[in-house]
């Protein structure tokens, strides 16, 4: 594979990134960057209504079908590449994406078949595609997600990268929600809470800012909306500040994300509890903390050094008085003997 192609299919799945996680489902809105448009085929002709992503369910070892519509906005004619992608959570951040063409589908992606690998839509028209889903008869139970995706065969514009033109293409996709019939279990966790500050070395140093930083992992197999809340508290369980963040918009099964929150009221010199508590809206919970002890170290180190001076100058001085007295004691004693 050619710089150029692994550059090319980077910045196809950038693009793709960008089209899955900024056109987040919802109902008066399709997946479109406004020359296409991706969305469920509506389930009936006479009644219209518009489904903005798919929602399925079934049973290890069937298969659903289904339709996708492709509507061109513009005026020329369009060919699309048309696959299933299995949908992924970034680690940072937590952001929805999809997996691009040149990466193996390894879930509900693998199970979309379509019966054609390449569309052509006329300009100002639309075509529907049947789509097939082939779940597994060892799939696990719970949330799959992912998504049906038209990528533009045609480069729309070039960048430079390395001192080679690089082709763009885009491409738009439409979340496919599948649940697969079984147990479910709803379970998050988070764990390695971190907590830095702008505390300096000196007590007047820094604003009392700082980062607190923390996984969180969906242990369960159902997808999940958690929001944290990150409360910092000070020596004798003082309040100093709380942080409540926005949702994480479809945290799938099995993803492990890093995020981070700025906070404030970080004092000078305290033993500081950053404790985060994620929960989701059907009541799912759990909480993680850290402790550290926020110190003036140098100037800290410099009364030590001085304690650790005076002690010396003291032990010293002890030492010498002893040596003294010592001395005195041991001198030999002058006797006069008194005349006749």
């Amino acid at each position: 594979m050619t710089l150029a192609t692994r550059l090319a299919r980077s910045l196809i799945a950038l693009l793709m990134l960008t089209s899955a996680t900024a056109l987040l489902p919802s109902p008066a809105h399709a997946a479109d960057n406004g020359a296409w448009s991706v969305t469920p085929t509506p389930a009936d002709s006479s009644s219209p209504t518009p489904r903005s992503y798919f929602v399925l369910e079934g049973a290890p070892g069937t298969t659903l079908t289904d339709k996708v519509r492709i509507r061109n906005f513009t005026k020329k004619p369009l060919t699309f590449s048309i696959y299933g992608a299995d949908g992924y959570n970034t680690e940072r951040g937590g952001f929805f994406a999809l997996r691009p063409l040149d990466q193996p589908q390894t879930d509900v992606g693998a199970w979309i078949k379509v019966p054609v690998q390449t569309v052509k839509v006329v300009g100002r028209t639309q075509v529907d595609v049947p789509i097939t889903i082939q779940i597994p008869a060892n799939a696990t139970p719970g949330d799959h997600v992912g998504g049906l995706v038209a990528l533009n065969g045609a480069v729309e514009a070039t960048t430079e990268s390395g001192g080679i033109d690089v082709g763009i293409q885009r491409a738009v996709a439409s979340r496919l929600y599948l649940r697969v019939a079984g147990p479910t279990m709803p379970a998050l966790k988070v764990t390695d809470v971190q907590l830095e500050h702008d505390r300096g070395v000196f007590p007047w140093s820094g604003a009392g800012k700082g980062t607190v930083s923390y996984t969180v992992k969906n242990t369960g197999n159902l997808r999940l909306s958690p929001s944290a809340a990150i409360t910092l508290t000070g020596l004798f369980g003082r309040e100093l500040s709380s942080v409540e963040t926005g949702q994480i918009v479809d945290l799938l099964p099995g993803a492990t994300v890093k995020l981070r929150e700025k906070v404030e009221g970080v004092g000078a010199v305290d033993r500081v509890t950053a404790k985060v508590t994620m929960a989701t809206p059907e009541g799912t919970k759990h909480s993680e903390s850290t402790t550290v002890w926020v110190v003036p170290w140098l100037v800290t180190a410099m009364l030590l050094a001085l304690v650790i001076g005076g002690v010396w100058w003291w032990l010293r001085r002890r030492a010498a008085r002893r040596k003294a007295f010592a001395a005195v004691a041991t001198a030999p004693k002058l006797t006069i003997a008194a005349g006749r």
